[in-house]
């Protein structure tokens, strides 16, 4: 008998995806996409009921207060897999840097070619943000340099930094899932020298002396990590490239790393979304 499935569509801002992955990885689903401030989650028709969506609402509004869900879809059994594999896009940053699924990475014709294949974890290259860091991790990372990835989702950007030469790279974040993905998509892309991938909590962690870090994380964290950032990076007076961050609130979030910690370097805009880029001082 074929399976019955439901597609449960929830409502909520992009800047808090990251949040909804956290709490989402604790349930029994089959898959998820993204789309302009909505998420899509499949579950089996048995996994879906009353109870569950008044617990999962319940967790996610503890993180995201307007979260609702706007649609529930039932659906029939049918090659998921060939339409994950025909739907997921290639990703060209630019000319030297492309992002692509493992089957379709051939494709690419770029100089630098990054495998993610599609989970549950924030970075697959379609988002503003993660084109924007890459295209600024481009420009600052060096041969030899120790990079640390915040927040590294599916270990996308601390990938490129690798491939760009960097000798170390340090990445860390706090889900769990996240973790297990980005050690997956190290392993797929055949990085070797010098990583650490864990799981760790920003507001906690002790950050080593770098020559560069990048963060891709929500404008209410980068705001708490002024302190942290600049500790670990003015012995190098290294780079500091942010994310995550709508334009309307760069020139407060600039505005607060340069009044005693860094100089602003550059700003790169796509869509509502910014990179900036920071030296510490």
């Amino acid at each position: 008998m074929l399976k019955k499935f439901i597609n449960v569509k929830f409502s909520l801002l992009e800047e808090f995806f990251p949040y909804f992955y956290v709490v989402i990885e604790n349930y029994n689903i089959e898959g998820i996409e993204e789309l302009f401030d909505e998420i899509i989650v499949c579950f089996q028709i048995d996994n879906w009921n009353d109870k569950i969506k008044f617990e999962l609402l319940s967790a996610l509004r503890k993180y995201i207060p307007e979260v609702k869900i706007i649609s529930e879809e039932i659906i029939e059994d049918r090659n998921w897999n060939e339409e994950i594999e025909q739907n997921t896009p290639i990703i060209k940053i630019n000319d030297k840097i492309g992002i692509a699924p493992q089957w379709k990475i051939e494709q690419l014709d770029t100089e630098i070619k990054i495998i993610i294949n599609p989970k549950m974890s924030f970075g697959t290259g379609q988002h503003s943000t993660t084109k924007l860091v890459c295209l600024l991790l481009a420009k600052n990372v060096h041969s030899g340099d120790f990079w640390i990835d915040a927040g590294t989702g599916t270990g996308v950007l601390a990938i490129l930094a690798k491939k760009l030469g960097a000798s170390k790279v340090y990445a860390f974040d706090y889900g769990e899932w996240s973790v297990l993905n980005a050690r997956e998509n190290f392993m797929l892309n055949d990085i070797d020298g010098e990583y650490i991938i864990e799981q760790q909590d920003i507001f906690e962690i002790n950050l080593p002396s770098c020559d560069g870090i990048v963060a891709n994380m929500f404008l209410n964290i980068l705001e708490k990590t002024i302190d942290k950032f600049h500790s670990a990076l003015k012995e190098r007076r290294g780079h500091l490239i942010l994310s995550g961050i709508l334009k309307y609130d760069k020139d407060y979030l600039i505005g607060k790393y340069c009044q005693n910690y860094f100089e602003h370097i550059e700003t790169l805009e796509e869509d509502e979304w910014v990179a900036i880029h920071l030296r510490a001082k």
